[in-house]
């Protein structure tokens, strides 16, 4: 018996102790006050501490900048995956905040709103374009891409949107099963998010569970390589994004390739949707020079942190700063247009 009550009080000790010791990097509150604000602490890339606007637009909201909203400034949006959600760097690292501080600092002023999905793809940001264009009334819309967001995955992944790409190239979006709300559900998300240790074995249980997902081939390529009606399916995935989302956002549309930044080569991705971008007059950036520029001048890693692998992983501070610096550049070519005015 006395060996059984030392167990559990060591046992509830050690669970204090990481209670206490992840309080300062792991955390999901929200703040309901007179300016909601939803705030997010991450460890697993880096140590950051994200805010977020929950407007309910999006997954999250609004990823702050860090930056006092200017009223009147036009508005400029920012649409991408967990690249955009950035939990892995601060709001004033955030891309959208490097533009911000650009612009002001020129004195043209914007107000820069990001919106981020985790493990998303060129489907969800068609089907985000009609509330965020009719809430934020944005003067631009950069669409942030990587290969990953055209190919298979837009067509396999089943916990978020999807697209069903027909022969002439119309797209049919298509929503993953909502999760089911159970009391047992709800009671655990309750207690989760108050406790720091519970949070955090959550969501390393979610990334072990997407993980197993990986290798088991539910959102890999081994069933395009073996159904020829897929393959060809995926194919048209590339023209039939650009379409969408030319139709969807219109002539305040550019899109943003970020390409990982591990070897010279050009992507076959990125030279495809240049050439789709062009022959459909959708305005198209690639920050893939610069990246590599930065890398070879400087010495440093755009993806990846301390407690990584180098360079593998979301982009860190200096990544979101050169992707910033080169949509500001591009904003600025086009200054001439009505874009910015």
């Amino acid at each position: 018996m006395k060996r059984r009550f030392q167990c559990a009080i060591g046992v509830l000790s050690a669970g204090l102790f990481f209670e206490l010791g992840l309080r300062p990097f792991v955390a999901d509150a929200y703040d309901p006050g007179p300016f909601p604000v939803r705030t997010i602490r991450n460890y697993y890339e880096g140590f950051a501490i994200a805010h977020f606007e929950p407007d309910g637009l999006g997954q999250l909201g609004n990823r702050l900048t860090g930056n006092q909203p200017l009223s009147g400034a036009p508005e400029g949006l920012i649409v991408g995956d967990s690249h955009v959600v950035a939990y892995s760097v601060r709001d004033q690292d955030t891309m959208g905040a490097v533009v911000e501080r650009l612009s002001r600092a020129s004195g043209q002023p914007l107000n820069v709103r990001q919106y981020g999905w985790h493990g998303a793809n060129a489907p969800t940001f068609l089907a985000a374009a009609d509330s965020l264009l009719r809430s934020r009334n944005p003067a631009w819309v950069a669409v942030v891409l990587n290969s990953y967001n055209i190919g298979v995955d837009a067509l396999m992944i089943s916990s978020d949107w999807r697209i069903e790409v027909a022969p002439d190239y119309s797209v049919r979006l298509i929503h993953g099963p909502y999760p089911r709300r159970t009391a047992l559900r709800e009671t655990l998300r309750h207690w989760t998010v108050r406790s720091a240790l519970a949070l955090a074995l959550w969501r390393r249980f979610g990334l072990i569970r997407t993980r197993l997902a990986l290798e088991s081939g539910t959102a890999d390529t081994p069933s395009e390589q073996q159904d020829l009606r897929l393959s060809e399916e995926v194919a048209r995935v590339p023209r039939a994004t650009v379409l969408a989302l030319k139709k969807a956002y219109g002539m305040k549309l550019f899109i943003v390739y970020a390409p990982p930044v591990g070897h010279d080569g050009v992507e076959p991705a990125e030279t495809e949707l240049r050439g789709l971008c062009a022959e459909q007059g959708v305005a198209f950036l690639s920050v893939r020079e610069a990246l590599a520029r930065d890398r070879n001048e400087h010495h440093r890693l755009s993806r990846g942190f301390h407690n990584t692998a180098p360079g593998v992983g979301h982009f860190n501070a200096t990544g979101h700063k050169i992707i910033g610096e080169e949509i500001w550049r591009y904003l600025c070519a086009r200054s001439s247009s009505t874009t910015l005015r």
